[in-house]
């Protein structure tokens, strides 16, 4: 026989202090006039955004490399420009830090698989390797030209 508890269990709610307030009309319309007011600074943005783009786009169909004058001058332009280096900059010490730990990783294994196979030290097996690397007969070293030289 299972012996259950008679108490009727209730859920735990775990409200944090904005949602216990009751909020009233006047909150809910504020809320949503500042979401409006958000979207539509949002939407501004992005045409702002899209009519950079397109000007960038026919300057680059007109065979300009440079960026026009007018949008080096702009600081809206310029503090974009740093916020996106900044983003790909942190993307760049992402990858390097990704690759770092994988030539870590690599070096340890490789070390590992020395260790287990080679009856001498390491350090004569790495000299032994080299030497061998370098006196190999298949080295193709181009010949310079005279010019060259």
């Amino acid at each position: 026989m299972e012996r259950r508890s008679v108490r009727v269990k209730r859920p735990s709610l775990k409200l944090s202090g904005r949602e216990r307030v009751i909020r009233t009309s006047l909150d809910l319309e504020l809320d949503l006039q500042a979401s409006r007011t958000w979207h539509n600074q949002l939407i501004e943005e992005i045409a702002v955004l899209r009519e950079l783009k397109e000007q960038l786009e026919q300057a680059k169909r007109q065979g300009e490399n440079e960026l026009p004058q007018r949008m080096k001058d702009d600081d809206s332009f310029k503090l974009l420009f740093r916020q996106v280096e900044k983003q790909v900059q942190k993307i760049e010490q992402k990858y390097e830090m990704q690759a770092e730990k994988m030539m870590k990783a690599a070096a340890k294994d490789v070390r590992r698989l020395r260790g287990q196979s080679c009856k001498e030290p390491l350090e004569v097996q790495s000299f032994r390797e080299k030497m061998a690397f370098f006196t190999r007969p298949r080295i193709n070293i181009p010949t310079l030209a005279a010019d060259d030289v």
